[in-house]
């Protein structure tokens, strides 16, 4: 696109680090007449820019890395340093707007691309050597155009890595949280209780029965009762406790005994005494013709 070519690194997973240089077409003799402030740093007709977007995330990282100038610490010395290192800069431009800008840099680093720097190279077997990805911007005829291709396509650059860090940090989550998921400890049934009558009669059924008249709240509370029911070989039981909540709007004595008796059979059946689960059934079908 637009003629730039990567020539080093992987255009699926960015390193984070790039070199991207221009040729100038101009002779040798004429580059040495050319008072353009660049024409200083180009070797050979190579115009390089350089930009570490992993170690350097914001422009306070770079003015650090690259000036000396801290401006977490002591700020005030820090824009003193600042203002200095830009050679009089201070005379352009208000020191008062610089230094309030500069305090607000924690809301804008966002939109603040961190900038690169040009840096002298005289060969490009020797740019290829870089670390990182390297990028090719074109010949061009004019200085001026060379430097506006090597500023713009680092923007671009950290742009980019920035979204794939971003999806890097977003997959790692995903693939955390689906071990998570994997390891989760197993739902809990009624096999897994050793007191089921207690836990049915002290937990479900009264979450049951004290939200019935909150439709979504009753409908998550006879949900998680038949989820700690499965497996549970008489559907007809849970049914019926569930059918027994769900229709009355006050337990009557009979109910209230329905209820516990189908407690009790549950947990007769899970320890496999058949024969006071029998019983039982009887007991319940009695109560059941008293209606």
């Amino acid at each position: 696109m637009l003629e730039v070519v990567q020539k080093k690194g992987d255009p699926t997973m960015l390193d984070g680090r790039i070199t991207v240089y221009a040729m100038i077409e101009m002779d040798p003799s004429d580059m040495s007449a050319v008072k353009h402030p660049i024409a200083s740093m180009i070797h050979n007709g190579l115009l390089v820019a350089q930009g570490n977007f992993k170690d350097q995330s914001s422009l306070k990282d770079f003015l650090k890395s690259e000036l000396g100038v801290s401006l977490d610490e002591d700020f005030n010395e820090g824009l003193a340093q600042l203002l200095e290192k830009m050679d009089g800069l201070e005379g352009a431009l208000d020191p008062q707007k610089l230094r309030d800008r500069l305090e607000n840099m924690g809301e804008i680093e966002d939109i603040l691309p961190t900038p690169a720097k040009i840096v002298p190279f005289h060969s490009e077997d020797e740019i290829l050597m870089q670390e990182g990805d390297v990028f090719f911007a074109g010949n061009f005829k004019k200085i001026g155009n060379a430097v506006y291709s090597i500023n713009a396509i680092p923007i671009l650059y950290q742009a980019r890595f920035k979204e794939q860090e971003i999806n890097k940090v977003r997959n790692e989550i995903e693939q955390l949280i689906s071990q998570l998921e994997r390891t989760e400890a197993p739902r809990l049934t009624y096999m897994m209780v050793e007191n089921v009558e207690e836990k049915l009669l002290k937990e479900f059924i009264p979450n049951m029965l004290y939200s019935r008249n909150d439709k979504p709240s009753y409908t998550t509370a006879e949900k998680q009762f038949r989820s700690f029911m499965n497996g549970y070989r008489y559907k007809e039981d849970i049914d019926a406790v569930v059918s027994i909540i769900g229709t009355s709007a006050e337990l009557t004595p009979r109910e209230s005994k329905l209820l516990e008796l189908f407690a009790r059979k549950i947990a007769s059946v899970k320890n496999e005494d058949f024969a006071t689960a029998d019983a039982i059934l009887k007991e319940i079908e009695r109560l059941r013709e008293q209606s």
